[in-house]
């Protein structure tokens, strides 16, 4: 029971820290279009003629603010992907022991004396 116990405060602590990391992600995304639109209306009124949208777009994406932010967005994702895959390894864990604890609890007093004697 103590295993399970721990494993339940892991699956709890791993779940809070795949929340924040999901909003964490979320608002990075968010500031990183935000960037994205500003700049491309900030280029637009200085584009010359016969400059596509296309074009504007490029040069918005190749913007030394719009790179940085790109970073921090997919260090962010990352490190949401990475919570989320302790989180499901965690919880594995927890139904593996919960099911061996319903095992051994369902053994009567004969079976279980028995399985301690035997390989």
């Amino acid at each position: 029971m103590e295993l399970y116990t721990d494993f339940m405060a892991w699956l709890v602590y791993a779940k809070a820290q795949l929340v924040q990391a999901e909003i964490a992600e979320e608002r990075t995304r968010n500031e990183f279009e935000y960037l994205q639109s500003s700049i491309l209306i900030e280029q637009w009124g200085n584009k010359t003629k016969g400059d596509l949208v296309t074009v504007a777009k490029a040069k918005r994406d190749i913007d030394p603010k719009i790179t940085e932010q790109l970073e921090i967005y997919t260090q962010k994702r990352a490190y949401r992907k990475l919570v989320d895959t302790v989180f499901d390894r965690c919880e594995r864990g927890a139904q593996v022991v919960s099911r061996e604890l319903s095992r051994r609890i369902g053994m009567s007093g004969k079976e279980l004396r028995q399985h301690r004697f035997t390989p």
